[in-house]
């Protein structure tokens, strides 16, 4: 399973996500059943930067922008987007019982870290965790 870019040249955000979750698969091929068909959009102000990523069955295309039909639009800054990556999962959702996952739940709590389409579809929020955490898929 490869991850394409739609663009020529890639933001280094869109190239650090599209490499972070091509690093996952390869090292753990069986996160590929994570891929629902879902649209996700990750939005780092602070950098002026974002980028679309569809997780279709087969394929993982990442774009730069926000795409109008993604499922989830989840808005951080860019330090706490890269914490969110090592947060340990439980369920594919940050741990609340790691101090870790806690520092997580709380950006997301107190509107730090925005998650537009949560409550439509927090399965989708678990899937894209999984692809993109450093720590081993559960």
């Amino acid at each position: 399973m490869r991850v394409g870019f739609v663009d020529e040249e890639p933001s280094g955000l869109a190239l650090m996500v599209g490499g972070l979750i091509q690093q996952n698969l390869d090292r753990d091929p069986g996160r590929a059943r994570h891929l629902d068909g879902s649209v996700v959009a990750i939005v780092a102000p602070d950098a002026d930067v974002a980028v679309s990523i569809q997780l279709g069955p087969g394929e993982i295309e990442v774009a730069d922008g926000v795409r109008p039909d993604a499922h989830l639009v989840v808005t951080a800054s860019s330090d706490r987007l890269l914490h969110m990556t090592s947060s340990p999962l439980r369920f594919g959702l940050p741990d609340a019982l790691s101090r870790h996952g806690r520092e997580v739940l709380g950006h997301v709590l107190s509107r730090r870290v925005r998650i537009e389409g949560l409550v439509r579809g927090p399965h989708r929020l678990a899937r894209l965790t999984k692809l993109l955490s450093v720590h081993e898929s559960e």
